[in-house]
Parts: C-alpha cells; structure tokens; sequence
C-alpha cells in the first residue's frame, strides 16, 4: 500500500487536505482531497476543470453554478457534481454567501455509485437531509484525513456512508414522484370516468408515457389502467343501482356507457346478476371486489 501523506491547506474561513499524488487507495474509489469553507461574499472558482470528481456539499447560504451552459442557483441541503474534465464555474451568493464541505474522488466504481444517487443525470445537483449523523460523516472526512492514525478503511466507510444517505434520498423521491403521478391518474379516472377517455389520454395528463403508466398500475394495483378504468366504472354503477332510483339506461349512460345492451351484458358477465337482479338482491352485499383507493 502506498504511504497515506497528506497536505493540509487551512485559511481563517477555509481548510482543505489534498492526498499524496501517488497514492491510489486501496478499491475501486480513492479520496483524492477534501475540505471546507465559509466564503466570502461573490467568491468564486473557474472556469477550470477537475481531474476527479468533486462533491459540493452546501451548509448554509447560496450561490450558482454553471455547467454545460446552464446555470443553477443552489442553496442549503443541496449538493452539486464537478465531473472531471468538464469545465464549471461557481459563485457565492453576494448578500448570502454558502458555506460548503467538498469531496475529491476517483475510481472505476466512481460513475455507476453517482448514477445510484442521482446524479449524471439532467441536473448536476440533488438534495440531502441534514441530520447530525450526515453532517458529522462529512466533517469526519476532512478531519480524518488530517490524522495520519486513521486508515483508509475508515475514510472509506464515511464516504460509502454518505452515498448510502444520498441513495436513501433518492429512492425516497423516485417513490413520492411515482405516488404522485398514481394520485394525478386515479383522480383523472374518477373525475372523467362517464366520458370515452382513453389510457393515453391519461398518460398525457399525467405527464408520462402509456408504459410507465402500465407499469406503475401493475405494480400497484395489479390492474392495468384500462382494467383500473372499466373495474371502476363497474363499481360506480353498482353504487348507483343500489343507492339510487336511476333507470339502468341512465346509470349506464353516467358510467361511459353509450350502449345499454351492452352495459347490462357485461355487468351481468362481471357480477354474475343482471342489473335489475343486481338492484333486487341489494348487490353490494354480493361483491367480491373494489376499486382500488389510493
């Protein structure tokens, strides 16, 4: 194993530790450097390039950072991604400047572990919870590359720590986001159940496209949208037959059926009771199913 030497580069407001240039750690990912920094006022650093790549870990405060010919205007428990050999520039907020800690990395591992949190991706940046434990993980970084009792299993492990928290993170928001556009498609159904809507016309609303759509009713439901679709219109009508005087041509008609033959054969195929037999017997008593509630 190379010998673990460090340089430490401290300022009143600033401290960064770089490691030695011919160390290469001891897997596929190597801190390369690592620091911290309250900055001043419009601080700024580039354009410029990295060798490795850099984590930006926003305490407190503001700024901007361009990448790729964008721009974006970053605040606390956000972190932004300086891949290497990519040019970037980045500014403190003039009237709230950040405070961040960064981390300089390397390795084979190095792409598929920032795919995993989220980065690499339309956005160079994502967010993070800042707990106590999150937030000594990144301190021990730093400090710990400052002591040269420390080994590199030890570094290593707050680092993999760390993206254990951001992978965390990110699986939590894939899975709010899935929510969401479940809550935005059932509402849609419930509220146009009685027109000729289609599952595109669903997924066009929703904002993706007709496979996601069908995925995530599977996973859910085990329905796909067009069985989630006509289950509830179903169930809709046998509410109405046993709630209701509704005639069974005017159910039909408020449940999107144009056709009443139609409507009466298939409620009789799905219930096992005409609709008439169905409103008799007081069908709510006889159902085996309901439509799935988010």
């Amino acid at each position: 194993m190379s010998e673990n030497i460090s340089k430490t580069v401290s300022e009143n407001n600033r401290i960064e530790v770089f490691r030695n240039i011919n160390y290469r750690g001891i897997s596929s990912l190597t801190i390369f450097f690592a620091g911290r920094e309250s900055c001043q006022p419009s601080h700024h650093f580039g354009p410029a390039v990295r060798a490795q790549y850099l984590l930006h870990f926003i305490i407190k405060g503001k700024g901007r950072f361009s990448f790729q010919n964008h721009t974006y205007t970053l605040s606390a428990n956000q972190v932004f991604l300086i891949p290497p050999n990519v040019t970037t520039y980045y500014i403190a907020d003039s009237k709230d400047p950040w405070e961040y800690i960064w981390i300089g990395f390397d390795g084979q591992d190095a792409q598929s572990i920032l795919q995993n949190c989220g980065f690499l991706g339309s956005n160079p940046f994502v967010d993070f919870t800042p707990s106590e434990d999150f937030m000594a993980l990144l301190n021990n970084i730093v400090d710990n590359m400052m002591n040269q009792s420390v080994n590199d299993y030890e570094l290593l492990g707050n680092l993999f720590l760390i993206f254990g928290h951001l992978t965390r993170n990110r699986l939590k928001s894939s899975l709010s986001l899935e929510n969401d556009y479940l809550i935005t498609a059932t509402n849609y159904i419930k509220r146009n159940y009685q027109k000729d809507i289609r599952v595109q016309d669903i997924a066009d609303y929703v904002g993706i496209n007709r496979s996601h759509l069908y995925r995530l009713f599977m996973e859910t439901f085990s329905l796909s949208p067009k069985k989630y679709i006509f289950d509830y219109r179903f169930h809709t009508a046998a509410e109405l037959l046993v709630n209701t005087d509704m005639t069974v041509s005017t159910i039909a008609l408020s449940c999107g059926f144009n056709d009443v033959s139609t409507f009466c054969y298939q409620f009789k195929k799905y219930t096992g009771f005409t609709p008439k037999q169905y409103r008799e017997i007081d069908g709510s008593k006889q159902m085996t199913w309901k439509a799935a509630e988010l």
